[in-house]
């Protein structure tokens, strides 16, 4: 049920005059390489939705649903550097900047030009990526980018400033399938 409301909750923010396409488990990756020891979470419970007469993209993501293989490290993250009980989302609204052929089959190179909200910071970003047409629906998306954490205003003690990278580098993964409305 809270996977539906995130949905029609991304919809709404979306034009609704054309084919509307989500994928509920979406899969978001980070790494850091530090000097100490690498941190590196993985979650697949993002929401993604894409309209493709407005090439409107909306993802949201919890952020306690990113797993890491130290529970200690996933515990630190949620309460000292994300602060998810305050700021529960990462959240991205963009836009599809290249003109495609929504009924063309392929993989088109695709920037997303937008904004990404994380720990309540908004920040402008272009992400660059590829979307796979089949059968004339968008079926996967795929994107690597960097997040600078000064950009989200994610502050890392001094103690352990050598051991946290200042950007993480960031990959997602969505497999998308035609919304529809129950």
């Amino acid at each position: 049920m809270k996977n539906l409301s995130v949905i029609a909750i991304l919809f709404l923010s979306l034009s609704l005059s054309a084919q509307e396409f989500v994928d509920k488990k979406g899969t978001v990756h980070f790494f850091s390489a530090a000097t100490i020891e690498n941190i590196e979470a993985t979650s697949h419970t993002a929401v993604c939705a894409m309209n493709t007469g407005s090439k409107k993209v909306v993802a949201k993501i919890p952020i306690t649903g990113f797993v890491f293989k130290d529970k200690l490290m996933q515990e630190h993250f949620n309460e000292n550097y994300m602060e998810s009980d305050k700021f529960p989302y990462a959240v991205l609204n963009g836009v599809i900047q290249e003109n495609i052929d929504f009924n063309k089959d392929g993989v088109y190179d695709v920037t997303i030009k937008g904004t990404i909200e994380i720990h309540g910071v908004k920040a402008d970003k272009d992400i660059k990526g590829k979307l796979t047409m089949k059968g004339g629906v968008p079926v996967n998306a795929t994107a690597k980018f960097d997040v600078k954490l000064a950009d989200h205003k994610i502050k890392i003690p001094s103690l352990l400033g050598s051991n946290i990278a200042e950007s993480e580098a960031v990959d997602v993964n969505f497999n998308f399938e035609k919304y529809e409305k129950k």
